[in-house]
């Protein structure tokens, strides 16, 4: 049980921080509807993943990309659609993994999600759970109260069935030296390269090839269609100076406090749980509770009682104490049941799907009330915040109205005193800045934008941001005509025609050595001159490592012969011959073995996850509707 909740809480550390490191991008989601009904990015087993949540998910994965490249990342580097694939990619995993965990019956109740909520220190001040720090991180995460106790279940249940994979993977001892054996054999190599650059001169390419090749490979040749917009953007910063306040804003904010800490009580109860199962029928739970029930009244220890019978391992040990919580983070029944107790008072047994409780109130904690005096600053920083988003919301929709009866930007621009400013050229698949932004590039290559030359309407850039756009520049795709890539056309046909020409002489050579014929003759038959690698270990710096992979899987060759490959080196080939192999021998000691087992496991767990995840995709009815820039 320990070592599960190590596991959990582990877990619900990591996926808290990487949360709160990546900032969620807030993107609209009016654009995905159809006919009323958001279309899915993908759909498994019946199960739909949105846009919404696959946009937040590529965001993230973006912005963690670009945190790792330093101090000036260079977001160009970023191929988006691919990113886009591969974090979908990601997701449906995920959601397969989650489906055959709650199949095979990996479950966890409300009341031990409870408990590690609590016991996480993201959601604590000075080592204590605090409602108000929990409230705040999952506002920063982009989650709430209601539902993030069900995601972290449902998450934890996933890392429940993952880690059965890939923590009982295991190597054992005979393998490792089998392992260390081939890490330290060596091989006699011998190599010889055949460029294509001489060939170049004897091979010509016909204008009629050149024709044909620009004909069938078109697309090579086809430029992107990119936009330029002209664009401003209007933020509910530019009205906080504008903001009237009043002491009547500031003791409304105040009452609407108080009414908040009043609600913001925690509660610490103990329970005694009886489970339902397959085991244990619903009356015969329900009679050893109301058995329960009556020892207490009796006048028997409840925390005695909870630790010698209840049946939630987590807090039985602890006499039944959950420890602190506040509202949401039980079930209704639960929870209703609780709150209508007073302090010491313990409740008539309460049916939950996990069995019957009783339950005990222990303590009552109220946050303290502050005075007014104590708050006011961030009172007044509040009533400023909330007035400036509402006259941001107000503009936001005088400026959509303008944008629609307006033929350009220029007059919305002048009417809030914005700068009117003009994005770089970007295609369907997005660029930088402003047109990173998906909704952003939506809208301009939309009909109405594109071709109609319409203003767009209000596009969210976050909470507190909208830009609206119009069209500056447009360059459709175009095909380039031939006589612009006939040369690049003739080059690749010559280095092509070239790199066949010495793919036949290292496949001629490589016949030849395999044949039997000595080293010696092939090279005087072909004109070349073998380079020799003697003793080469798998992790030489010479030849490169490519090579090194086709000489390490040539087979043994036979007394006074040699065995060869040839192999592709760009456009040139190379015919790697091996000569004589040396059998290694196991070197490691038993601390080596003792850390090579722990890492090799490991990787071998996570293979094994990995083929089992691919089963799962063999199995499931997957629908991808990934939306194309």
């Amino acid at each position: 049980m320990q070592a599960f909740r190590d596991l959990v809480r582990g877990w619900l550390g990591k996926f808290l921080l990487g949360l709160l490191m990546i900032p969620f991008a807030i993107v609209g989601i009016e654009s995905y509807f159809v006919g009323g009904k958001a279309a899915p990015a993908a759909t498994i087993n019946d199960e739909e993943i949105s846009q919404n949540d696959l946009d937040r998910s590529v965001d993230q994965q973006r912005q963690r990309i670009l945190a790792s490249m330093g101090e000036q990342p260079d977001a160009s580097r970023l191929d988006l659609v691919i990113l886009r694939q591969e974090v979908l990619k990601g997701l449906i995993d995920r959601a397969l993994l989650s489906q055959q965990a709650k199949k095979v019956g990996f479950l966890i109740d409300d009341v031990t999600i409870s408990r590690l909520i609590q016991e996480t220190p993201a959601f604590q001040e000075n080592g204590v759970f605090s409602e108000t720090r929990y409230q705040q991180v999952l506002r920063n995460m982009g989650e709430d109260a209601a539902n993030f106790p069900a995601k972290a279940k449902k998450e934890i249940a996933v890392s429940q069935l993952a880690s059965g994979i890939n923590q009982t993977a295991f190597v054992s001892a005979k393998e490792l030296d089998a392992l260390s054996a081939l890490d330290n054999q060596k091989r006699d190599i011998h190599l010889v390269v055949i460029n294509a650059a001489p060939y170049l001169a004897s091979v010509k390419v016909l204008d009629e090839e050149v024709n044909k090749y620009y004909k069938a490979n078109s697309a090579k040749y086809t430029t992107e269609e990119k936009v330029s917009v002209d664009y401003m953007v209007l933020g509910a910063e530019l009205f906080t100076d504008k903001v009237l306040l009043t002491d009547a804003d500031v003791e409304a904010r105040y009452a609407e406090k108080l009414k908040a800490l009043e609600s913001n009580e925690q509660r610490r109860a103990s329970h005694i749980l009886i489970n339902i199962d397959d085991k244990t029928k619903e009356a015969d739970a329900l009679a050893k509770i109301k058995g329960l029930e009556k020892r207490i009244q009796a006048g028997e220890d409840f925390g005695a009682l909870a630790k010698e019978f209840s049946q939630d391992q987590g807090s039985a040990t602890n006499n039944g104490d959950l420890g602190f919580a506040g509202k949401g983070m039980f079930v209704p029944e639960f929870e209703k049941s609780l709150y209508a107790l007073k302090v010491n008072e313990v409740s008539a047994p309460v049916k939950t799907q996990f069995g019957y409780h009783i339950i005990k109130l222990i303590e009552v904690q109220k946050a303290p009330v502050p005075t007014m005096a104590e708050l006011r600053p961030s009172l007044e920083a509040e009533v400023r915040t909330a007035k400036s988003e509402e006259l941001y919301a107000e503009a936001v929709e005088k400026m959509d109205a303008l944008a629609y009866e307006s033929s350009d930007l220029k007059e919305g621009a002048k009417q809030y005193v914005m700068t009117l400013q003009t994005s770089p050229l970007f295609s369907k698949q997005g660029g930088e800045g402003l047109a990173a932004n998906r909704k952003v590039v939506q809208a301009a290559f939309s009909d109405d934008v594109l071709k109609e030359g319409k203003n767009s309407s209000a596009l969210a850039l976050d909470d507190k941001h909208s830009v609206w756009i119009h069209l500056n520049k447009h360059e459709p795709a175009r095909v380039k005509p031939l006589a612009e890539v006939a040369t690049e056309i003739k080059s690749t046909l010559q280095l092509e025609k070239a790199s066949a020409l010495a793919k036949a002489e290292a496949d001629a050579i490589t016949k030849e050595v395999n044949s039997g014929k000595s080293s010696t003759e092939v090279a005087a038959n072909h004109k070349i001159q073998w380079l020799d690698f003697v003793a080469t270990a798998r992790t030489a710096n010479a030849p490169t490592a490519d090579l090194l992979k086709v000489a390490f899987r040539l087979p043994n060759p036979k007394a006074n012969t040699w065995t060869a490959e040839a192999t592709s080196v760009a456009k040139d080939y190379a015919v790697v011959a091996l000569s004589k192999i040396d059998a290694g021998t196991s070197t490691l000691t038993a601390e080596q073995k003792k850390q090579f087992m722990t890492s090799l496991a490991t990787s071998r767990g996570q293979q094994e996850l990995q083929d089992y995840v691919t089963y799962l995709r063999s199995t499931a009815k997957i629908k991808e509707e990934v939306e194309k820039k």
